[in-house]
């Protein structure tokens, strides 16, 4: 759910720039749905969803126009009733948010592991770069990764998850396996290895780690104002969640002694814990401030 950055743009121009600032209101304002609203409930109005992207410094313009994009990509089901406009999740992006809320806020590492593998190789039209994408995408989330161009590999159980996404994309030229005889090469393995990038996601975690730990201690002592919470909370729930996308969450056989995932796993849950009453107190006084009589 992230738009590609204008890649002509030079680095720090302003097509750049504005770039990064659409794609920033458009993963908050997913987060926000995500966290805040359900599924059958009303949906809400656009001026109250406007008055909490406000929260961000995100200006009125630029969340409707979010709005906008989010609508046309799917994401969003606009409904009008005379002047008054809302908005809700479509039921497929309901569903993807819901799936991806399980692996957010996991409470635990997978400790164990049991030496199965779930191995997919799948082909799509060369010209069909935009469902290749999405394919690749939606692998990652599940924890898979490239071995080769198109074949992708996780030591978890993903063959139910994978299947749906394949069938939800239209994708019926693959092939699943689930199986404890894999071997990897030694050049198979580095290759693997190097596609997990295991220094580089511990250096995500040991930033998150720095980041937040200010804001750890004053949620806990329940030093954040409810002013404050909704955007620390939808900050922390966005930056996490790109963090858990670049995790190939590894069983812990394949990880060294010092990586810091379950410290950073442990302060996420303790902060978007104590955060959620008042940033959820926070969501609806903005939304229903704008709410007609």
């Amino acid at each position: 759910m992230s738009d590609a950055l204008g890649e002509l743009s030079p680095p720090g121009s302003p097509p750049e720039r504005a770039a990064v600032g659409r794609a920033r209101a458009q993963r908050l304002l997913v987060t926000l749905l995500g966290d805040h609203w359900h599924a059958g409930r009303a949906p809400l109005p656009s001026g109250g969803l406007v008055a909490v992207l406000a929260d961000f410094g995100i200006a009125p313009a630029n969340a409707r126009a979010t709005l906008a994009r989010l609508t046309q990509r799917g994401m969003l089901h606009r409904t009008k009733e005379g002047r008054r406009t809302s908005y809700r999740l479509t039921e497929p992006a309901w569903h993807i948010l819901q799936r991806g809320a399980r692996r957010i806020f996991a409470s635990t590492d997978e400790s164990t592991w049991d030496g199965s593998w779930t191995l997919i190789a799948f082909t799509v039209p060369l010209e069909d770069a935009n469902q290749r994408r999405l394919i690749r995408a939606r692998l990652r989330w599940l924890t898979f990764w490239p071995l080769y161009d198109a074949t992708w590999v996780t030591p978890h159980d993903r063959l139910h998850e994978a299947r749906e996404q394949l069938s939800e994309l239209g994708v019926t030229d693959a092939v699943l396996l689930r199986s404890t005889d894999l071997e990897l090469l030694p050049d198979g393995r580095a290759r693997l290895e190097a596609a997990w990038r295991i220094d580089e996601v511990a250096a995500g975690y040991r930033d998150f780690l720095h980041r937040y730990r200010d804001l750890a201690g004053r949620a806990e002592a329940g030093g954040v104002p409810a002013a404050e919470a909704l955007v620390a909370r939808t900050e922390l729930v966005s930056d996490w969640r790109a963090l858990v996308g670049a995790d190939p969450d590894l069983p812990v056989d394949f990880l060294p002694p010092s990586f810091p995932r379950a410290e950073a796993r442990a302060m996420f849950l303790g902060i978007s814990e104590a955060l959620a009453p008042l940033a959820q107190k926070r969501f609806e006084d903005l939304v229903q401030r704008l709410e007609p009589a």
